[in-house]
C-alpha cells in the first residue's frame, strides 16, 4: 500500500513538473492607431512556418513543437503593413509579447478589393446575357484581368469568351447568382461601395474555401461586422456619366466589450440626366450587420442589405443615327403628355437578410452555416413605339414614325 501511494504521488510530481516546463509563445496584436484588437492576424514562426491566427480579442497562442533559441515572428493581415518581432525562445519558459500593433497599409488602399456596378451591369437589356463581367474581374489583382476589366469593359472584351454566367459571387459564403439564369444581380449590392472591400478572388476552378470554383473565377465578399475597422466615413461624388450625386455615410464599431460589433452603411444615387439623354437615376442603399462573438470558437453574424434603384435605361445605336443625332441620342425617351418620359425604365428592389454561424472546429478545419431569404421584385416598362403616324396602303394599315425615327 505504501508502494502504491509512493507510485501515486512522483506521478503528480511529474505531471507538474513537465507542465511547468512546457514552451509557450502567447501574445496579441493591436491596431496601432485606435488601440483596438485585431482578429484574424496570421502569426508566422519564420524558422519553421508555424503559423496561427489571432481570435475576436486579438490574442494568439503557440504551444507545441516550437524552436528554440532566437527566432522571428512575422505579423501580417490584409490592409495592414506587416512586421516583424525577434524574440527569443528558452525551454520550459513562456515568452508573452503582448501589445504588438500593425498600422494601417495607406499605399494599399488604391488596391483594396471594390465591386464596381458598371452602366452596363445595371442598364441591362436581358439581366446579363449580353454585358460584360467587369464586376467581377475588380475582384482581381491580376494585371489582365484588371485590364480587361477597367480598359476593356466598355468595348463588352469578355476574357476567354467567358461571361458573368461562368464566375461565381458569394456574399458571406452565401451563393448570390440567380437560379433561373446563373447570373449575379449586381444591383442588389449596388452603392455599398464602403462595406464591400474585403473580398476574396479565386481564379478560375482553383480551391476555394466556400464553394467549387468556375472558368471565370469565384469571389467571396465577407460581410461581417467584426471584420470591419473601427471608424466612420461620409463621402460626396458627382459624375456625369451615370448619376449626377453620390451621398454615403458609413460606421463601424469594431469588437465591443461584450463580444458585440455592428456596421451600418446609407448611401443616395441620384440624377435627372446621365451622360446619355433621359437617363433618369434614383437609387438609395442601406447595409447593417450585428455580430455576437459567442466564444473563441463560436460566431454569430447578422446582415441585411436593401438596394432599391431606379434607372432609365439607352440602347446602342446605328453609326447613321450617330452621325446624325450625335453619341448621347437615346432613343427610348421623349414626351408624353407634355412630360419627359423614359419607355424603358428598369426597378430593382429585392432586400436581402441572412444569418451566419462561424465554428473554428480546430486551426484546420472551419465549418460555416448559413441561412438567407431574399424578396422584392424587378420590374422593367415598355412604351409601344411602333409608330405615331397611320399610313393605309392597300388596305393595309401601318404606323410609321417610331420612337427610333430621328426626325
Amino acid at each position: 500500500m505504501k508502494n502504491c501511494f509512493l507510485l501515486f504521488l512522483f506521478g503528480i510530481v511529474f505531471s507538474l513538473s513537465s507542465w511547468a516546463q512546457q514552451t509557450i509563445v502567447k501574445g496579441s496584436v493591436l491596431d496601432g492607431t485606435t488601440g483596438e484588437p485585431i482578429p484574424d492576424v496570421t502569426v508566422t514562426i519564420e524558422e519553421t512556418g508555424q503559423s496561427t491566427k489571432t481570435n475576436a480579442s486579438g490574442t494568439f497562442r503557440f504551444i507545441e513543437n516550437l524552436p528554440l533559441g532566437e527566432q522571428v515572428l512575422k505579423v501580417e493581415k490584409v490592409g495592414y503593413v506587416s512586421k516583424r518581432y525577434p524574440i527569443v525562445i528558452n525551454e520550459g519558459q513562456t515568452v508573452d509579447i503582448s501589445g504588438m500593433t500593425l498600422d494601417f497599409d495607406s499605399s494599399d488602399k488604391k488596391d483594396l478589393f471594390i465591386i464596381s456596378i458598371s452602366d452596363d451591369n445595371l442598364n441591362s437589356e436581358d439581366d446579363g446575357l449580353t454585358d460584360n463581367i467587369s464586376g467581377l474581374l475588380q475582384a482581381s489583382r491580376d494585371v489582365f484581368l484588371n485590364a480587361a476589366a477597367f480598359d476593356f469593359s466598355a468595348t463588352f472584351f469578355r476574357p476567354r469568351g467567358l461571361d458573368n454566367a461562368n464566375g461565381k459571387v458569394l456574399i458571406n459564403g452565401i451563393e448570390m447568382n440567380k437560379q433561373f439564369n446563373g447570373r449575379p444581380q449586381w444591383g442588389n449590392w449596388g452603392g455599398l461601395n464602403d462595406v464591400q472591400r474585403n473580398q476574396v478572388f479565386s481564379m478560375g476552378v482553383s480551391a476555394n474555401d466556400y464553394t467549387f470554383g468556375d472558368l471565370a473565377g469565384t469571389n467571396n465578399i465577407i460581410m461581417r461586422a467584426s471584420k470591419y475597422r473601427r471608424g466612420g466615413r461620409v463621402s460626396y461624388a458627382s459624375a456625369n456619366r451615370s448619376y449626377q450625386g453620390r451621398v454615403m455615410a458609413s460606421y463601424s464599431s469594431g469588437l465591443l466589450e461584450g463580444g458585440w460589433s455592428y456596421s451600418v452603411l446609407g448611401s443616395r444615387r441620384y440624377g435627372e440626366n446621365g451622360y446619355i439623354d433621359g437617363t433618369l437615376y434614383d437609387a438609395n442603399s442601406f447595409f447593417v450587420a450585428v455580430e455576437k462573438q459567442l466564444n473563441d470558437k463560436h460566431s454569430l453574424n447578422f446582415t441585411g442589405i436593401y438596394a432599391k434603384n431606379r434607372r432609365g435605361r439607352s440602347t446602342a445605336i446605328t453609326e447613321e443615327v450617330y452621325n446624325l443625332k450625335g453619341r448621347q441620342y437615346n432613343p427610348f425617351w421623349g414626351m408624353l403628355n407634355g412630360e419627359q418620359r423614359n419607355s424603358r425604365m428598369r426597378e430593382i428592389n429585392e432586400p436581402i437578410l441572412m444569418l451566419n454561424h462561424f465554428w473554428d472546429v480546430s486551426t484546420k478545419v472551419k465549418l460555416n452555416t448559413n441561412v438567407a431569404y431574399q424578396f422584392g421584385k424587378i420590374g422593367n416598362t415598355r412604351i409601344d413605339n411602333g409608330g405615331t403616324r397611320l399610313v393605309n396602303f392597300n388596305g393595309e394599315q401601318t404606323y410609321i414614325g417610331g420612337a427610333r425615327n430621328t426626325d
